[in-house]
């Protein structure tokens, strides 16, 4: 897991900070923008970063979101952003 071989070289008070898409259901990113996954639950990330042993974790909305037209003009996504921070 990625999060916890970042964790793994972190520096001792290194810091882990990581923005992505929230969890969303625009399939055609998945063929237009080879998205591999459809965004993250921000509860998997927090559990994934206190399992990699960071502490003072949160996961909040950066308060912007990713906005994008399909090829075809018929489907847009607005999806909002999280960012994820945890300390070693």
């Amino acid at each position: 897991m990625a999060i916890k071989e970042m964790a793994r070289i972190a520096k001792n008070n290194g810091k882990i900070v990581i923005k992505d898409l929230d969890e969303h259901d625009y399939e055609f990113l998945k063929v237009e923008q080879s998205d591999r996954w459809l965004g993250f639950k921000r509860e998997k990330i927090k559990e994934w970063f206190v399992k990699a042993g960071l502490r003072n974790v949160s996961v909040d909305c950066i308060g912007q979101n990713c906005s994008t037209q399909s090829a075809c003009g018929e489907e847009s996504a607005v999806i909002s952003i999280f960012v994820a921070f945890g300390e070693k």
